[in-house]
């Protein structure tokens, strides 16, 4: 079981699916997150392991108002929304994530179905 601040390259941390991570979105573009953030990862943990990357959405502080593609996030001290418009995969190794917790099966499950809508 990952440990808050472990990460690849110091414990061998293989993002799973659900953890909260803390990573450096840089480089980014247009109205992509700049800078170190959390994320939540979305990709399952057999391919994480298999391929070095990592599917992740961006988190950020909640709104007022949520759109049917952000997601509260809660898990341990943490809590955000789980922006699912801002996906992308990642280099784990590279990008130096840090465990921060995880977020539950229940989140997971609903992120995944509104990615539906995403990707039919």
């Amino acid at each position: 079981m990952a440990r808050r601040g472990d990460n690849f390259q110091d414990n061998s941390y293989v993002p799973e699916l659900g953890d909260i991570v803390h990573l450096n979105w840089a480089p980014a573009i247009g109205h992509e997150m700049l800078g170190p953030h959390y994320g939540q990862v979305l990709s399952a943990t057999l391919f994480n392991t298999a391929t070095g990357t990592v599917a992740v959405v961006p988190i950020t502080t909640p709104r007022n108002k949520l759109s049917g593609f952000e997601i509260p996030v809660q898990a341990g001290r943490f809590r955000g929304v789980a922006l699912l418009s801002g996906l992308c995969c990642l280099d784990y190794a590279s990008r130096d994530i840090q465990f921060e917790g995880n977020a539950g099966a229940s989140v997971i499950a609903e992120a995944n179905r509104r990615l539906h809508m995403i990707f039919p």
